[in-house]
């Protein structure tokens, strides 16, 4: 008889420890796929961005500018900007099976990636201002502002390797 209690003890603690495991695995590709649609919406806006950058510049490279196209790519430049920030929650760095190329930097070193996105914000600020303005030298001076802030910020907080 005691023998019996224990050996269902044993089963129950055993198919405990297995619920528990598949729960967990299960929350783990629950996890998976959240850094996975977040990482690739992290790479959509950082297109749009790369987009709207260069249409910007190839616009005002036009003779004579239209600047109604210059406005709206500025201020969508300045509105991806503002949303930056939050496209890095915790967690979706490497390590889920999703191929990034952020770097643990951003989250190891979040007040310095602040800052880093704060001065791509100032730069956005800046050429909206400029585009608005039509002041096309003081736009060409910011664009450039705004292409070494998101230089500098990929130095320090981008990697070479998608997965490691």
């Amino acid at each position: 008889m005691g023998f019996n209690r224990t050996r269902t003890g044993q089963v129950r603690v055993s198919l405990a420890c297995i619920t528990a495991a598949l729960l967990m695995g299960l929350a783990g590709v629950a996890n998976a796929a959240d850094v996975a649609q977040i990482v690739h919406a992290r790479k959509e806006h950082f297109k749009e961005l790369g987009r709207n950058d260069k249409f910007l510049r190839d616009e005002m490279h036009r003779s004579p500018p239209d600047w109604h196209w210059i406005q709206v790519y500025a201020k969508r430049i300045d509105t991806l900007s503002n949303a930056l920030p939050n496209w890095f929650p915790a967690g979706s760095g490497k390590g889920h099976g999703v191929a990034t190329r952020a770097s643990q930097e951003i989250w190891k070193k979040p007040a310095a990636f602040a800052r880093a996105a704060q001065r791509m914000k100032i730069s956005a600020d800046n050429i909206t201002r400029d585009a608005a303005k039509h002041d096309l030298h003081a736009l060409a001076f910011d664009a450039r502002k705004l292409g070494q802030s998101c230089g500098s910020c990929h130095r320090a907080f981008r990697t070479h390797s998608s997965w490691w």
